[in-house]
Parts: C-alpha cells; structure tokens; sequence
C-alpha cells in the first residue's frame, strides 16, 4: 500500500508500506499509534515512546514527533490506499521541518 515515509533527516519519500498494524509496528519499531489529519483522508503513523530516544524528525500541530514516521491513508478508523496526488501533496507538506495542523 502507498505511504510516505519520512526518517529523520531526511526528506518524505512515496513508497510501498505495510498495510497491517502488526506490518506498522515491525516497519517504525515500536507499538505504533495513528493520528488522524483532519481535513485529508490520511494519518500519521508513529511509535511515541521514541521521544528522548530518537532524533527529532518533524513538529505537527505543536508536537514533536521522534524517529521514524509514515503517512497512510486512514479513513472511518481504518487504513486505506493513499492516492497518488494527495501522497505528493503531502510529501511537499512534510518536506518542512514544521508543519501546522491539516
């Protein structure tokens, strides 16, 4: 499934992501919770027990978020394919270091 990873230092980057929780977790290393954006059809995926541990790889909507991330589609609670046009949206969105909220 379509993703965007994003490790830090590094710029976003399209690729293929697992398209199960147990996928997520073994994909960013940890338990990983999902925040959902509220005016796209898409989330961030993150493992919070990074902070301290981990570089710092982008601040969203006020918070820092630690190590490595992945943005998927997620719609009704539940992951989906990202479409092409919005994973390039966001990938230029996330190219910054801060982003506000979506």
């Amino acid at each position: 499934m379509r993703g965007i990873l994003i490790d830090p230092g590094q710029p976003p980057e399209v690729r293929n992501v697992p398209d199960t929780a147990q996928g997520l977790d073994a994909y960013l290393g940890g338990a990983v919770r999902i925040k959902p954006f509220s005016t796209q059809p898409a989330a961030l995926a993150y493992v919070p027990c990074l902070a301290g541990q981990a570089m710092t790889t982008r601040r969203y909507g006020g918070a820092w978020y630690f190590g490595r991330l992945l943005i998927v589609g997620w719609r009704k609670g539940r992951q989906v394919p990202l479409a092409p046009a919005l994973a390039d949206e966001l990938a230029r969105i996330f190219s910054q270091v801060e982003v506000k909220r979506l």
